[in-house]
């Protein structure tokens, strides 16, 4: 098993998260250990600074990254990609994958018979088949795609609201999450800029349709079906699975 693999850093994330006190979690020696992860050229406050960095700055800073952050083979545990793609909903679907990284679950989608187009923040001339562009400005007519993937892509949304929104958008009918269960410390091994803490927690976002997930391989699966049982409130329903 790699040793920077998804399950082996999950459960690492989580002792830090549940035995460290927050005095050692957000301390300069912490703070040196997240730099050793994430390459000398991380930025050591982008959880404040992504907010108003520009388009290209924050592509720049993700481009940047370097030490055993980028050895990752991928974020999509196995059982996580199986629950994506029993959850398709549908043979030969139309489906937008958001932040595809290095094509892992790509060549499942397509394996599987589906039609995929990728979303990525920095695009190689030679990607062909990847679009460049932003989740909270998703480059697509309304109502694009059956179905949109992002696994690992949310918690590094600037803003949540806009997300959601061009989410909603672009989809005719499914949106699928997988998002990390995750507390908030001034120090983590990554970039993400928002924090979800359970299943509940995190389908409290959708501002219409009906939600439901679980957990797996501790991290946080969710099923949005945007036009599905609109509830009568401002917002959308939460179901238990």
């Amino acid at each position: 098993m790699h040793l920077t693999g998804r399950n082996i850093t999950n459960k690492l994330r989580a002792s830090l998260d549940d035995w460290l006190p927050p005095v050692v979690r957000d301390s300069a020696i912490f703070r040196l250990a997240v730099r050793l992860w994430l390459g000398p050229n991380a930025i050591p406050d982008f959880k404040c600074r992504a907010f108003d960095m520009s388009d290209e700055a924050f592509a720049k800073a993700y481009r940047d990254l370097g030490g055993l952050y980028t050895e990752r083979p991928s974020d999509t545990t196995e059982a996580q990609a199986e629950w994506i793609l029993a959850n398709i909903g549908q043979e030969n679907a139309s489906v937008l994958e958001i932040g595809p990284g290095a094509g892992y679950l790509t060549k499942r989608l397509r394996d599987a018979g589906h039609s995929v187009t990728e979303l990525e923040l920095s695009v190689d001339t030679d990607s062909a088949n990847r679009i460049q562009g932003t989740l909270e400005r998703l480059p697509f007519p309304d109502k694009s795609f059956d179905v949109v993937i992002l696994a690992h892509v949310l918690e590094h949304a600037r803003s949540l609201t806009r997300a959601f929104l061009h989410l909603e958008r672009v989809s005719k009918g499914r949106v699928l999450i997988v998002t990390p269960k995750q507390r908030f410390y001034k120090w983590t091994f990554d970039y993400h800029l928002h924090f979800f803490y359970s299943v509940e927690h995190l389908g409290s976002h959708i501002h219409k349709g009906q939600a439901h997930g679980s957990e797996i391989n501790g991290d946080l699966c969710l099923v949005w079906d945007v036009a599905a049982g609109l509830s009568n409130g401002p917002g959308g329903r939460m179901q238990s699975d």
